[in-house]
């Protein structure tokens, strides 16, 4: 089995539209059983989280929604509180670099966490390119709140990806999502030092291509055991999937 953690839904900005017959036609070209799903794009992050939901509900066997908030938005902390007692949403995400601030300076993203925290929800945080997106300025919120759940996503990629596997053995609360680490050697130093519990699966569909990322651990040759934390196993337990 394979559990897409990151994935996100394609836009088509001229129509508003969101491509989620595409996504679906993706998952089965490759193999996927079940991905986790946000919308990054659109003119209004209610409007996206609520097409996240809707697609979630028509198909609860095969995507579990995850909510983006910005916390620049007047209304960030509304629509977390929204999203949280719906029951729907699984996970939140927040992306300093589409919504430009630096994390450890910007209001609200302590009381987002303690609202996920409390509906047990995980903490996706983006990370990889550019000086807003550093592991450490995620991992500061990681210390004030050891009871969350953090994903670092794209484990830091080429930017940041050493620092990154480094950061992670010091947290007893923090995973990291591989979509968008191709970098063998960062890799390879990962999978020595970061347990193997750790670490999510992700595919940052439909940006980059499911196959890709698929195939970047089949080259690697890592131990059975492993991949099936990786693929699935940890996934599993971090979102509490019991019916799966």
């Amino acid at each position: 089995m394979i559990i897409d953690y990151h994935s996100h839904l394609g836009w088509n900005r001229e129509s508003n539209t969101f491509q989620t017959e595409e996504l679906l036609e993706d998952m089965e070209k490759n193999g996927v059983d079940i991905r986790m799903v946000s919308a990054l794009y659109g003119y209004s992050t209610a409007e996206q989280n609520a097409v996240v939901a809707k697609f979630a509900q028509e198909h609860p066997d095969k995507i579990i929604a995850c909510a983006v908030i910005n916390p620049k938005e007047r209304s960030c902390l509304e629509q977390m509180r929204e999203v949280a007692a719906s029951g729907i949403f699984k996970a939140v995400e927040l992306d300093s670099m589409e919504h430009c601030y630096y994390p450890e300076v910007c209001p609200n993203i302590d009381e987002i966490i303690d609202i996920a925290t409390e509906h047990n929800m995980p903490v996706n945080c983006f990370t990889g390119w550019g000086p807003r997106t550093m592991p450490a300025q995620w991992t500061y919120y990681a210390a004030r709140h050891p009871d969350m759940r953090m994903v670092l996503l794209h484990m830091g990629t080429t930017d940041f990806g050493y620092g990154c596997v480094n950061l992670v053995g010091q947290f007893d609360n923090v995973w990291v999502e591989t979509s968008c680490m191709y970098e063998f050697p960062i890799l390879r130093k990962a999978f020595r030092q970061i347990d193997k519990s750790r670490f999510l699966f992700g595919t940052h569909y439909p940006h980059k291509f499911t196959r890709c990322s698929i195939d970047t651990f089949d080259l690697l040759h890592l131990p059975e055991d492993l991949r099936q934390c990786m693929f699935y196993e940890n996934a599993k337990s971090l979102l509490g999937l019991t019916d799966i």
